[in-house]
């Protein structure tokens, strides 16, 4: 379990794993752009989540990856892995970080 990086949804230090997964994207002039995208795991946003919450229990319960376990973890991992979708920027999230760019805040 990760404790060095925040989750960047909520900002808490509960995130369990990235994924990080080809994607692509269409940039101003209308051209694909391969990028790598990170797709977070996080004990607190994604608990509920039909495909990730199974990994989130396992950790709940374990603590971390244990030899025992290693099969039932791993079908977990798979499964989330096969669901995992790169998340869509929010455009508003976007336009006022680039706001705070163009005013020198960031």
């Amino acid at each position: 379990m990760s404790h060095e990086q925040a989750c960047p949804r909520c900002r808490t230090h509960n995130l369990l794993a990235v994924l990080s997964l080809p994607d692509t994207w269409t940039n101003a002039s209308g051209n694909q752009a391969r990028v790598i995208s990170d797709v977070p795991l996080c004990a607190r946003c994604d608990a509920d989540d039909p495909f990730a919450g199974p990994v989130v229990t396992y950790f709940a319960v374990h603590g971390s990856a244990q030899p025992e376990t290693a099969p039932h973890l791993a079908r977990c991992l798979l499964r989330w892995i096969e669901h995992a979708r790169p998340p869509k920027p929010d455009r508003n999230v976007l336009n006022a970080e680039a706001e705070a760019w163009y005013c020198g805040d960031l």
